[in-house]
C-alpha cells in the first residue's frame, strides 16, 4: 500500500498567506499527498489566564503569554477557502486539524474531505464523537496518550464509522530517536486491528523513524515542514526544510519498496519500547495542552452548574480540570457547586456536588 505522506504546514506560515501558499508549493515539490494546517481559535483553546510560557531553541530563551501568542498563530478564517482552492488546483489534498466543535463545523461545512485530530484532543470525547458524527474518515495523533484512553477514543469513533486511522505520536519536541518507541505501532495492529495505523513524526532525522514506521506496517506519515529552520516560532526548528522534505518522500518511497520485498532492517534504537504510555518527557506538555473543564463565569458555592458554564480549554500554566467527558455529568445530573468557582477556574471534582 501507498503511504499517506502529510506536510504539516501548522503554525509555520509565520501570519503570512505568500508563506501558505510557498509551503503548499514545497509539499507539492516534495511529492506530499497532503498540505495540513490548524484550526484553531485562542478563545476555544486556552484560557486568558493560562499563565507565560518560557520555551529555549538553540539561539535564545522566549517568554511570552500564552492566549496573546495563540491569537498571534491562528489561521485567519478568510484565508482558508483561497487554501483549499489552491491545493485543489496543486492536485495536494487540503487538511486541517481541529481543536474543538466550533472548528469542526466551520470546516466541514466548508467541504473538508478528512478529519485531523491532533494528541491534545485523544481524551476530548465530546469533540471526538462530533467528529464520528460527520461520517468522515478520522486521522488521530495519540502523543502522550495512554493504550486506554486511545482505546476510549477508537471506540467513540468505532459506533458510527470505521475509516479511522490512529497515529502514533510523542509529543516531545524534538523527539529522540531513542525515545520514539516505535514498537507501539506492533501493539495498535493487535489491539486495533480494525483500524488504520500511521505515524505522526517529531524527530529532527528527516526519515529514520519514518521509514522504520512503514516497515512496522504504517500507512500514513505526517511530519511538520519550515521553509526555513532559523525562522521565529517555537515549531521551526525541528521541522523539515524544502531539500529534506523531498529526501524524506524517497525514502518513505523506497521503503515501500524494501517492505514488499522483504529486505528491510528494524532499528532496535528507533524501535525501543512497544508499551504505550505518556513517558516522563512527554508528561509536561500534556498537562499544558491536554483538554479539560473550565468555568465561563462566576459561579456562587449552591449554583446549579450548566453545560453552558462551562468551557473546553487547555490548561497551560492552570490547574486542571475534569476530562471533557465528564461534561455528560451536567447534562443528565443536577450539579452544583460545593465552594465558589472563579471565572476561568478549573471544574474538578472537589468543586461540585
Amino acid at each position: 500500500m501507498k503511504t499517506y505522506i502529510i506536510a504539516e504546514i501548522g503554525i509555520n506560515f509565520n501570519g503570512s498567506l505568500e508563506n501558505c501558499y510557498k509551503m503548499i508549493d514545497m509539499s507539492v515539490v516534495a511529492g506530499c499527498n497532503a498540505a495540513k494546517f490548524q484550526i484553531f481559535s485562542a478563545k476555544n483553546l486556552y484560557p486568558k489566564s493560562a499563565g507565560e510560557l518560557v520555551w529555549k531553541d538553540d539561539k535564545e530563551e522566549y517568554s511570552y503569554d500564552i492566549y496573546e501568542a495563540v491569537e498571534k498563530f491562528e489561521l485567519p478564517n478568510e484565508w482558508v477557502d483561497k487554501l483549499m482552492v489552491y491545493c485543489e488546483r496543486k492536485n495536494i489534498d487540503f487538511m486541517a486539524s481541529v481543536f474543538d466543535i466550533d472548528g469542526l463545523n466551520i470546516m466541514v461545512e466548508k467541504g473538508m474531505k478528512v478529519i485531523k485530530l491532533s494528541s491534545y484532543t485523544i481524551t476530548n470525547i465530546p469533540l471526538i464523537e462530533a467528529a464520528s458524527k460527520t461520517g468522515l474518515p478520522i486521522i488521530m495523533s495519540t502523543g502522550g496518550a495512554t493504550i486506554g484512553e486511545i482505546e476510549e477514543a477508537v471506540n467513540t469513533v468505532l459506533k458510527y464509522h470505521n475509516d479511522l486511522t490512529i497515529l502514533h505520536c510523542s509529543i516531545q519536541y524534538p523527539t529522540n530517536l531513542k525515545d520514539v518507541n516505535m514498537g507501539v505501532m506492533e501493539t495498535f495492529l493487535k489491539v486495533f486491528p480494525s483500524v488504520k495505523i500511521g505515524y505522526s513524526d517529531h524527530t529532527e532525522e528527516p526519515s529514520d523513524a519514518p521509514v522504520q514506521s512503514i516497515y512496522l506496517g504504517g500507512s500514513v506519515v505526517e511530519k511538520h515542514i519550515t521553509l526555513d529552520k532559523k525562522m521565529k516560532g517555537p515549531d521551526h526548528f525541528f521541522a523539515l526544510e524544502p531539500n529534506e522534505l523531498k529526501q524524506m518522500v524517497g525514502d518513505i518511497r523506497q521503503a515501500e519498496i524494501d517492505y514488499k520485498n522483504n529486505n528491510f532492517v528494524i532499528d532496535k534504537i528507533i524501535y525501543g519500547n512497544s508499551e504505550k504510555i505518556c513517558h516522563e518527557h512527554e508528561q509536561y506538555l500534556r498537562d499544558f495542552c491536554y483538554m479539560t473543564l473550565f468555568s465561563k463565569r462566576n459561579i456562587k458555592k449552591g449554583d446549579i452548574i450548566t453545560v453552558k458554564d462551562i468551557s473546553i480549554l487547555r490548561a497551560g500554566k492552570k490547574e486542571k480540570g475534569l476530562e471533557p467527558k465528564y461534561i455528560e455529568l451536567f447534562k443528565q445530573n443536577k450539579v452544583t457547586a460545593s465552594k465558589d468557582i472563579n471565572f476561568e477556574d478549573p471544574i474538578t471534582w472537589e468543586t461540585i456536588l
